[in-house]
C-alpha cells in the first residue's frame, strides 16, 4: 500500500516539473542588439543589428588591433507585414533571430510619417519582444544608421540605448520614450508624443564621410569625422509623425511635462547681460493645476528647482544673500523663457504632446464629454500661467572671482 501511495506521489510530481520543450541553446540563436523599421513602398522593411560572437573575444572585434572582423552583422527583409519580415531572417542564416535583448528600435522618417501601428500591436502581442525597447527616430532610413559604427563602442546598438539613458538621465531635453510608452498615448485623451531623433552631425557631413563610418576603420582614429547626437524632438498625432521640436523647445515641453530630472542652465550675469553663469540643476518638480476660464482652460504650471552654481564669471560677492537672490531671478526668466518657447511651438502646431487632455479630463469628467470631439482646436485656445521658484543650494567654494581677489 505504501510503495503505491509513493508511486502515485511521484506521478503526481512529474506532472508539476517543468520541461524544455522550447529551449533555445545559445548557439543556436542570432541575438539582435538594435532593430531598425522602414518603409519599401507599401511593404515593410525591417533590418536589425545582431552580434557576431566570435568577435566578441578578447582582441577581436572592435579591438584596435590587427582584426578587421566587425562586431554587429545587420541584415534587411521586406514583407508586408513587419513579423513576416521578421520570419524571413531565417532563410538566410543558420541560427534564428532572437530578438528579445534587443534594446531600441530605429524608425525611418518614412515609415514614421506612414504610421506605427503596426509596430505596437506586433511588440504587445509577442511574448518574445519587449515593451521596453526604447524609440528612436532618424530623418533618413533606419537601416542606414544601424549600418554605421559609433565610436568607441564595438556595438551601436548599445550606444543607441545609452545615449538616450544618458540624455535622458542628465539633460532632459529628449526624453527616452518605450513602445509601451507610444502605445499608452494611443489610448491616452490627447493621442501624442515625443520621440527623440538621432542624426550622425560633422563638420562636413559628406557622402564619403558617411560611408567612412561603415568601416570598423573608424574605430581606429583619434577624433571620427561624424558622431551620432540627439537633434530635435519628433512629434506623434496619434500614430504619424507630423512635426518637430528643436532642442530648446523640446526642453520647454519636458519643464511643462514635469520631465527634468537634472540638466545644466546658462543664465547670464545681473549686471553684465554679456557674461553668463551656468547652474547644475540637481532637482526639480512641475505642478500643474487645471482651471476653467470662462468656457476655456488655463493650466497653472508651478516649477521649483534646485541647483548648484557650477561656473561664475560675474564680478560679484556671491557671500552676499542679494547676489544670490538675483542670481536666481535670472534663473526663473531663462527657465520661464523655456517654457514659453515650448508651449508657443506646440500650441501652434496643434498637437497635444504635453498631454495636458488627459489632466483636464481627470479634473473635469463633465465638462470633457462637450469639448473631447474638439479638443485640437480647444488646445489652440488654451492658455498657461507659469510660477517658477529657484534655489541655488550650493554657490561653490570660491566666494569672489579671481578678478575681485586681484
Amino acid at each position: 500500500m505504501r510503495r503505491r501511495l509513493a508511486s502515485l506521489v511521484l506521478l503526481a510530481c512529474l506532472f508539476l516539473t517543468t520541461g524544455c520543450w522550447n529551449r533555445a541553446e545559445l548557439n543556436d540563436l542570432r541575438i539582435a542588439i538594435a532593430g531598425g523599421i522602414d518603409r519599401a513602398g507599401d511593404k515593410w522593411e525591417i533590418s536589425y543589428q545582431t552580434i557576431i560572437p566570435s568577435s566578441m573575444a578578447s582582441g577581436t572585434g572592435g579591438s584596435t588591433g590587427s582584426s578587421t572582423q566587425p562586431a554587429i552583422y545587420v541584415f534587411s527583409m521586406v514583407s508586408d507585414t513587419i513579423f513576416g519580415a521578421r520570419m524571413k531572417s531565417n532563410l538566410e542564416a543558420s541560427r534564428k533571430l532572437y530578438v528579445a535583448h534587443a534594446k531600441v528600435i530605429v524608425v525611418g522618417r518614412e515609415a514614421a510619417e506612414r504610421g506605427l501601428e503596426e509596430l505596437v500591436d506586433l511588440f504587445l502581442r509577442n511574448s518574445e519582444a519587449r515593451e521596453t525597447v526604447q524609440l528612436l527616430i532618424t530623418d533618413g532610413k533606419a537601416k542606414d544608421l544601424l549600418n554605421k559604427m559609433v565610436p568607441p563602442e564595438k556595438l551601436p546598438g548599445e550606444s543607441y540605448s545609452n545615449i538616450l539613458a544618458k540624455e535622458s538621465r542628465f539633460i532632459s531635453n529628449f526624453p527616452k520614450k518605450t513602445i509601451f510608452d507610444f502605445a499608452l498615448s494611443l489610448h491616452s485623451d490627447s493621442k501624442s508624443i515625443g520621440i527623440p531623433v538621432a542624426s550622425f552631425v560633422g563638420d562636413e557631413n559628406t557622402d564619403e564621410e558617411l560611408e567612412k563610418m561603415r568601416s570598423l576603420d573608424v574605430l581606429k582614429d583619434i577624433s571620427p569625422p561624424l558622431s551620432l547626437r540627439l537633434t530635435r524632438l519628433g512629434v506623434f498625432s496619434g500614430d504619424r509623425l507630423v512635426g518637430y521640436l528643436s532642442g530648446r523647445e523640446s526642453m520647454g515641453l519636458s519643464w511643462l511635462t514635469d520631465q527634468v530630472k537634472e540638466t545644466e542652465l546658462s543664465f547670464p550675469c545681473p549686471q553684465a547681460k554679456n557674461k553668463h553663469n551656468s547652474i547644475e540643476i540637481t532637482s526639480s518638480k512641475t505642478k500643474l493645476n487645471p482651471v476653467r476660464a470662462g468656457t476655456h482652460y488655463t493650466m497653472l504650471v508651478s516649477v521649483n528647482l534646485n541647483g548648484n552654481l557650477m561656473e561664475s564669471t560675474c564680478n560679484q560677492d556671491l557671500s552676499k544673500s542679494e547676489v544670490i537672490h538675483d542670481m536666481e531671478k535670472n534663473i526663473e526668466k531663462e527657465v520661464r523663457d523655456q517654457i514659453f518657447t515650448g508651449w508657443d511651438a506646440v500650441r501652434q502646431m496643434g498637437v497635444d504632446v504635453t498631454g495636458y487632455a488627459d489632466i483636464i479630463h481627470r479634473s473635469f469628467p463633465k465638462e470633457w464629454k462637450a469639448i473631447q470631439a474638439a479638443w485640437p482646436q480647444e488646445f489652440r485656445r488654451m492658455d498657461i500661467q507659469v510660477q517658477v521658484n529657484a534655489a541655488i543650494r550650493r554657490p561653490g567654494l570660491i566666494q569672489k572671482t579671481e578678478e575681485q581677489i586681484k
